[in-house]
């Protein structure tokens, strides 16, 4: 831990002799008429900084540290275009932007290194800002399940975790900030815990990203992107209200960001939401489904020729309503009540960060720390006392040193780890698991070859994970709680490290044609609740039983993808097969506890399989036009019967359609936008689950900028379920008790820049 701290106090240090002075300067047209594009953003990812090109198109990018960079240039209504420079070479660039509403290039920082979507041998999906403000929902994680190959589980909408293609849990790793965010996301019930407050995109890796973020990656990461800093010199800001006809929800955010000449950011943005409850397609209420967030997030940072470090803290509360299994009509209390009733979870978090850049000529140090304090208490059975009551804290941090080999050839080696305390709270009146730490540390080295037309990827890993169990404290032995083998200091301490390692490679040979190949490895350690839950669950109607005596997942997951991509179509499949050992599920038994059924985790080999394919339609000759449309599957059984495993979404076929219309008066670049998605019946059910039919949901959204009183408002209106259909979604913790998802819901969002 000193070691830690030294090297980075030395990061300042270090920028003193790292300092250069290089500006890069160039313009923007249009490919066409080669017209001057006035408003294009140009950013450069790995320094957080950007310009928008001024009334002819020119930009200046200055106090450039002397290294290959990736730079994106975007603007609305044109493809986005990614260029690779040596600022050593620079010159005045000429960059042609094409009219386009899709965008396939774009650069993504979720693998490590910073490079286009197309180029990476790492199935990386990106889902802008823009597309969450177009067709919002109430929960993040619906918005993300838009994307082929990515579900949600969910316990009503206020709670809901990620699915990659078919994996979910702690499987799949959460990254917020640069840091990872955990979240208590062992439990069945417990959400991701993130927002949409104050983030540019979202970027989600589909397969094993364990060799890059470790443990809790074997399936892959949801990583939210912070939003950019202002331009040097100016203040912006925005406003956000958003209203929900189904729920009755209501959302405002507000945020403020300024960054002066000499490289000082800030920024200040909050958020508050609230939720009655919902109405299924039959119009019945789902009583208390309701909940309601508040949300504040501030920074400083500091950007200079040697680097940059910031400095972020974000603070998020959440208090939802848990449905009784037996209760949905009598918790359905007034159309408009949004007052927290019994059970309910209260869950806050404070999360603190920073990161810090410094360049040495090309080379790149980089370090990331984190402290997490989580709070959840889920409350049942009176509003004064806790039944569930958890206390965690997670100090993290990753450093990782990136060095250029020879041109085209580039290392990362670094060190990356977390210790987290996991404790009861006193007052609690039901304990699950016992008290707990984890301390986790690991090394790793990558390789990244990117020359011509080729990209490769490799690398390896080490991994160590000390877990303790700790059920001495007063309060768990008043309790009775017992760890398995009754040890007589009442601790158990478990161990587990292994090596991890993956490769893959990116062929584009012309502009036509990409094909990838990934094979990687992932694992993951049985979290605590697996290990060592030995109680009732409150809100879940469970006894829950852990085995101290797993070993941790192992998978190896292959895929390979391909894709042709012309002026007016672009086509792209990908297929996986992951071969996963010691996969933990969880399934019912015949006993009971009290009136609460026992349920048991239990390991065995297992397998998923399947993939995605996506056509994209964007004619040259009608530019007014574009469409989209796209299919996923996932199987996943056990290997030694081939029995289904519970909790695998059903197969799944979106379409959109999307016409751009001329202005029309006060309405600038009004667009409507069709979208449907045919959920096929899921029967490949696992033991003691039952099938699910299928379903089709329409979708409509619409939307336009409005100049008033000279200034632009962005107005957008999304409806979802248009059909109002009654339905039961596979993946709903509430579909084994008969509570249908949610009906037909539009939603009107307002975003006022000043």
């Amino acid at each position: 831990m000193r070691l830690i701290i030294f090297v980075a106090a030395c990061f300042l240090s270090l920028g003193a002799w790292a300092s250069q002075n290089i500006s890069v300067d160039g313009k923007v047209i249009d490919k066409i008429s080669k017209q001057p594009l006035p408003g294009v953003s140009v950013y450069i990812p790995e320094l957080s900084r950007g310009v928008v090109t001024d009334l002819d198109g020119t930009f200046s990018l200055t106090s450039l540290p002397e290294r290959t960079l990736t730079v994106q240039f975007s603007f609305v209504g044109y493809g986005t275009k990614t260029q690779t420079l040596r600022v050593s070479d620079r010159g005045s660039l000429i960059i042609e932007l094409e009219e386009s509403i899709s965008n396939i290039d774009e650069v993504v920082v979720s693998g490590a290194y910073i490079m286009s979507k197309e180029s990476s041998p790492i199935a990386i999906e990106k889902v802008s800002r823009d597309a969450i403000l177009k067709v919002p929902a109430p929960s993040l994680m619906t918005t993300l399940t838009r994307t082929p190959g990515v579900n949600e589980i969910s316990l009503g909408p206020g709670i809901s975790k990620p699915v990659i293609r078919g994996l979910s849990f702690s499987r799949v790793l959460s990254v917020y900030q640069g840091g990872r965010f955990e979240n208590q996301q062992w439990g069945a019930d417990h959400g991701l815990g993130l927002s949409e407050t104050g983030i540019s995109n979202i970027e989600l890796i589909k397969g094993p990203a364990s060799i890059i973020y470790g443990s809790g990656a074997m399936a892959g990461v949801v990583n939210l992107i912070e939003e950019t800093d202002a331009i040097a010199g100016n203040i912006e800001g925005d406003v956000n209200l958003r209203g929900y006809s189904n729920s009755l929800g209501l959302r405002s955010e507000a945020g403020v960001k300024g960054a002066s000449e000499n490289g000082f950011v800030w920024s200040l943005r909050a958020a508050a939401e609230s939720h009655a409850d919902y109405l299924d397609g039959d119009g019945n209420a789902i009583g208390n489904s309701r909940f309601n967030t508040q949300n504040i997030k501030t920074g400083i940072g500091i950007k200079k020729k040697w680097g940059d470090t910031r400095l972020r803290y974000t603070y998020l509360r959440q208090r939802l309503g848990i449905v009784e299994e037996d209760e949905v009509d009598e918790l359905a209390t007034g159309r408009n009540d949004r007052a927290m009733q019994l059970p309910f979870q209260d869950v806050t978090d404070h999360f603190l960060n920073s990161e810090t850049n410094v360049f040495i000529g090309e080379d790149r140090l980089k370090a990331t720390f984190g402290l997490h304090m989580n709070n959840r208490k889920e409350i049942e059975e009176d509003i004064n006392e806790i039944d569930l009551g958890l206390r965690q804290s997670n100090f993290m941090y990753d450093i990782k040193y990136f060095k250029e080999l020879t041109d085209g050839l580039e290392a990362i080696v670094g060190v990356q780890g977390f210790y987290l305390q996991n404790t009861n709270m006193q007052e609690a009146e039901e304990i699950l698991i016992p008290d707990a730490t984890k301390d986790d540390r690991s090394v790793y080295l990558l390789l990244n070859y990117n020359k011509d037309k080729w990209v490769a990827q490799g690398g390896i890993r080490y991994d160590y994970r000390k877990v303790v169990a700790d059920a001495s404290a007063p309060n768990l032995v008043d309790y009775g709680f017992l760890l398995p083998g009754e040890p007589a200091d009442r601790t158990l301490t478990r161990t587990f490290d292994g090596v991890t390692a993956s490769a893959g490679t990116t062929f584009r040979p012309n502009s036509e044609w990409r094909f990838r190949l990934n094979v990687a490895q992932g694992f993951r350690a049985p979290d605590l609740g697996e290990l060592f839950s030995n109680g009732p669950h409150p809100g879940t109607n469970r006894f829950e039983r852990g085995n101290a005596d797993f070993v941790r997942e192992q998978n190896i997951q292959s895929d390979f993808g391909i894709r042709y991509s012309k002026s007016d179509f672009s086509i792209s499949g990908e297929v996986f097969y992951n071969h996963i050992d010691n996969y933990i599920f969880f399934s019912p038994t015949a006993e009971t506890r009290g009136d609460l059924t026992i349920w048991e985790f239990e390991q065995a080999d297992a397998r998923l399989y399947g993939g995605e394919i996506e056509l994209d339609i964007h004619p040259r000759s009608a530019r007014w036009i574009a469409g989209t449309t796209s299919y996923s599957m996932v199987i996943g059984q056990r290997r030694s019967d081939m029995s289904y495993l519970p909790y695998i979404p059903a197969f799944r076929w979106n379409q959109s359609i999307d016409f751009k219309l001329n202005d029309i008066g006060v309405l600038s670049k009004p667009y409507i936008s069709l979208t449907g998605s045919f959920v096929f019946d899921q029967n490949r059910a696992a033991p003691l689950e039952e099938e699910t039919p299928g379903y089709y949901l329409l979708g409509l959204n619409l939307g336009s900028q409005v100049m008033v009183g000279g200034k632009p408002l962005d107005v957008y209106v999304s409806g979802t379920n248009m059909l109002n259909k009654t339905y039961l979604d596979h993946l709903s913790l509430f579909r084994p008790f008969g509570v249908n998802q949610m009906g037909r819901n539009v939603a009107l969002n307002v975003r006022i820049p000043f």
